[in-house]
């Protein structure tokens, strides 16, 4: 699923993304060097974020999925609920009716 090797090539080009500046600064903005740092750097993020982006959409399912499920399961228990009550009434009325 979410396997590390793309949580460490997402850190690593955040970390690239971040330090572009600085190799900007001491290279020059022009320089082939800041180019290859910001290349690599939006490339290797921009993966990490595409996956971030597919995890997030799977556990979002996930989690509808078991959202669903536990509403479901919390209208059948209350459906019991409602018998229950109703047998009880039933046998407290059976009970304390006259007899004639």
């Amino acid at each position: 699923m979410f396997e590390l090797e793309y949580l460490l090539a997402f850190g690593l080009g955040a970390g690239l993304v971040a330090l572009t500046p600085v190799v900007s600064a001491a290279a020059g903005k022009e320089s082939s060097i800041t180019k290859t740092v910001a290349g690599a750097g939006r490339g290797l993020t921009k993966q990490g974020l595409k996956v971030g982006l597919f995890m997030g959409g799977k556990v979002s399912g996930l989690v509808s999925g078991v959202k669903s499920g536990l509403n479901e399961v919390g209208e059948s228990f209350g459906d019991i609920l409602a018998e229950a009550k109703a047998d009880m009434a039933t046998s407290k009325n059976k009970t304390t009716s006259p007899k004639a």
